[in-house]
């Protein structure tokens, strides 16, 4: 493997940054981890090429092993029209595909032939079972399956079109949002227990604890429900007229939602609110995505950093009282592409905060400044950029 020092790149400092690495997907399509403490990255791959694809790396919850995808033939971009809004999405064309899961120093490689080439990778909570979204061409549709890490074989399991999920706490069943009309709990082995719910305009689900949520349906429109694990409806938060993305505080007593506005964009798609014990508190309007800090007690959000166009962006980051708000800059085309339009199913399995929560990465290009992969100290320091690269998500 090859260890590249960064000492001259442009904005780099020689004090560390957080004690777990960084995984980053590299300008030349490699898969690197970067150390904060020793200010050098490990190449996990050297062989990215129009061959061979890298993407989607993703941490497993202990923050030990990275998982990503090895495909044939470049993905080309597409737009994908879907509720609540249209969406750049990717249309894989790639003929065969592999997941490799790595240890993360680079050690201990298993690499794992796929049923079709994925796009999206997910993580048990246990590390057990690494499930993963992608266009099955056998089923005509996206199709999930799930590879055994320990026995490094995968398996379909299930499809639909769209399809969105949420792993247990347990790691034994995932909540499933599929085809903008089925609600349902799935078992690893494919069985499929229906939630007898209408489910609202949404994307993702989300589960932490004891605690799922979901909007559904009914005779009076459609409410945003926190429920108990067993399905029952702990409260509802919102009547959303409109689609709602939403994300639950790991602590489980925080509910964050976008009330999608009318001309909704990719990257303005509404009102950011914060519900604590029913109490609602409106954060920012025309927000475009918002991911909760591992102990949720922040906020990161994204928002155009002018009035009037929708580029460039600017990271915000609420505290509970106040808001910082960050240096302006261009994100990434994988970022745009790949991440944003589905920032709600991303905030389920990955974080861009380091666990102490004193900083996170981000991809893209600060004017006059330089392009890759930066560090933003949450107390308003300027960001450090550590690396080029397309896209950095933080170990757990």
């Amino acid at each position: 493997m090859l260890l590249v020092l960064l000492a001259a790149c442009a904005g780099a400092s020689d004090e560390p940054v957080g004690e777990s690495p960084v995984v980053i997907l590299a300008d030349d399509g490699n898969i690197l981890v970067y150390d904060p403490a020793e200010g050098a990255t490990l190449a996990l791959t050297d062989d990215a090429g129009p061959d061979r694809i890298y993407s989607q790396p993703t941490w497993s919850p202990d923050g030990s092993q990275v998982a990503f995808v090895a495909s044939a033939a470049l993905p080309e971009p597409g737009v994908q029209a879907s509720a609540p809004a249209v969406r750049v999405g990717l249309e894989a064309q790639a003929v065969t595909g592999a997941i490799h899961i790595t240890d993360a120093d680079g050690t201990d490689t298993v690499v794992v032939p796929t049923p079709f080439v994925a796009f999206y990778l997910y993580w048990s909570p246990d590390g057990a079972t690494l499930a993963f979204l992608g266009n099955d061409i056998a089923a005509g549709r996206q199709g999930l399956a799930m590879i055994d890490v320990a026995a490094g074989t995968a398996r379909r399991v299930d499809d639909g079109q769209p399809y969105y999920f949420a792993w247990s706490p347990e790691s034994d069943r995932l909540l499933v949002h599929a085809r903008n009309e089925a609600l349902y709990y799935l078992d690893p082995d494919g069985s499929q227990t229906s939630i007898d719910q209408e489910p609202g305009v949404f994307s993702a689900p989300h589960w932490q604890g004891s605690t799922q949520l979901y909007p559904t349906r009914g005779d009076d429109g459609q409410t945003l429900g926190v429920y108990e694990e067993d399905g029952t409806l702990r409260r509802p938060s919102v009547t959303p007229e409109l689609g709602v993305a939403f994300g639950l505080s790991p602590a489980e007593d925080r509910l964050a939602y976008l009330q999608l506005s009318v001309d909704a964009s990719p990257f303005r798609l509404g009102t950011l609110v914060v519900d604590e014990a029913g109490e609602t508190m409106e954060i920012a309007s025309g927000v475009a995505a918002f991911f909760w800090s591992p102990s949720g007690e922040r906020l990161l959000y994204l928002t155009p950093a002018g009035a009037d166009a929708d580029l460039p962006l600017q990271w915000n980051l609420w505290d509970g009282a106040n808001t910082t708000s960050f240096e302006q800059h261009l994100p990434t085309l994988t970022f745009v592409q790949q991440y944003l339009p589905f920032f709600g199913q991303y905030a389920n399995s990955l974080t861009f905060f380091s666990p102490d929560e004193t900083r996170f990465t981000f991809s893209g290009t600060i004017p006059e400044r330089g392009e890759g992969i930066w560090v933003q100290p949450i107390d308003g320091a300027p960001a450090e950029l550590i690396a080029p690269g397309r896209f950095s998500t933080w170990a757990p």
